[in-house]
């Protein structure tokens, strides 16, 4: 079983073989703004009538293996994570739950797809590269106080900012117009709609990335504020690349493409991703690395192969290297 666990959804696939038994699509559920004492708990009720798809399946009895990628995996929470994956191994399925493996979702990227890196651009952000020796890089991805550039949290953040000067300025603007027709709130309702972005609880990230899409609508039609935001927050991601690819020696690979995996809605976005990508290859060209831009729609197929590659007799040797990035195994 995968389980993809982004800042706005969750999605889940139970495998039989190559046979799709069950999915899920849900709200967030583990993700970096969930309390950390709610962790086990939520980890243990989260698969909801995906455990019912098993039994209807006639699959009961089979043993299981569950991999999660989670944007709130961080090593700091391995703890509470454990407690959670235990009840899930303990649990889950009727008892048949085999092994649990968590991971962070740009992690699993990078290990599902054996990629040479990997770049998100969803609610939040983070890059990921692998360097010949095995370690990790990473760049970003500690939140959107710290980090999350280029990403839709931070795109939509910048847009509601220039929407709240539009409107302190009586100025009528195309960010203004897409500002109220995502939130399906008239003009008398945009400073009020304002307050509640900012004390939206464990939702206000995800409420203000919704803007994200507007914006870079607005940017593709040809709106100059707009634009100028896509392009800031297209090269900030893009700098972040660039700079962990000068911390690691995959730059020198000269003999063929490195292979950087692109997940998140922003890349879904065209205005963005040429930016970002223009950005970061006129950066790399200068030693000679070329980059390759496999996509994809989320870490589901990462997570399957996980759960395909756990074998209990390596499990604790395979990723061991990755230190603070390594995957949480736990085994019924």
């Amino acid at each position: 079983m995968a389980v993809d666990c982004g800042g706005t959804s969750t999605r889940a696939v139970l495998l039989d073989g190559d046979r799709v038994r069950g999915r899920l699509d849900g709200p967030a559920t583990l993700s970096g703004y969930l309390e950390p004492a709610r962790i086990a708990e939520t980890m243990r009720h989260m698969l909801g009538a995906i455990e019912d798809d098993y039994v209807r399946a006639g699959l009961n009895g089979e043993p299981v293996t569950i991999a999660i990628t989670a944007a709130g995996f961080v090593d700091s929470l391995r703890r509470e994570f454990e407690r959670g994956a235990r009840a899930l191994a303990d649990e889950a399925f009727g008892g048949c739950v085999d092994a649990v493996v968590v991971v962070n979702d740009a992690v699993g990227l990078l290990l599902g797809h054996q990629a040479d890196g990997v770049v998100i651009a969803g609610t939040g952000s983070s890059v990921l590269l692998r360097d010949r020796d095995g370690s990790v890089t990473q760049s970003g991805g500690h939140d959107w106080v710290a980090a999350d550039d280029g990403s839709a949290f931070w795109v939509g953040l910048e847009g509601v900012r220039r929407v709240a000067r539009d409107v302190d300025n009586g100025v009528e603007s195309a960010l203004r117009q897409a500002f109220r027709q995502t939130y399906g709130v008239d003009d008398a309702r945009i400073v009020a709609m304002f307050r509640e972005l900012a004390v939206a609880g464990p939702g206000m990230k995800a409420d203000i990335a919704r803007f994200a899409a507007g914006v870079c609508a607005t940017a593709a039609a040809g709106d100059e504020a707009a634009t100028g935001i896509v392009h800031r927050q297209g090269d900030a991601l893009a700098d972040l690349v660039t700079a962990g690819l000068d911390r690691t020696s995959v730059r020198s690979v000269v003999d063929r493409p490195i292979r950087v995996v692109e997940c998140g809605g922003m890349f879904g976005d065209p205005f963005y991703r040429n930016r970002f990508e223009e950005r970061v290859q006129a950066l790399a060209a200068r030693s000679g690395c070329r980059i390759d831009w496999p996509a994809v729609a989320d870490g589901l197929d990462a997570a399957t192969a996980l759960a395909s590659a756990v074998v209990r007799e390596d499990a604790a040797t395979r990723w061991a290297g990755l230190g603070e990035c390594r995957p949480l195994v736990v085994w019924a």
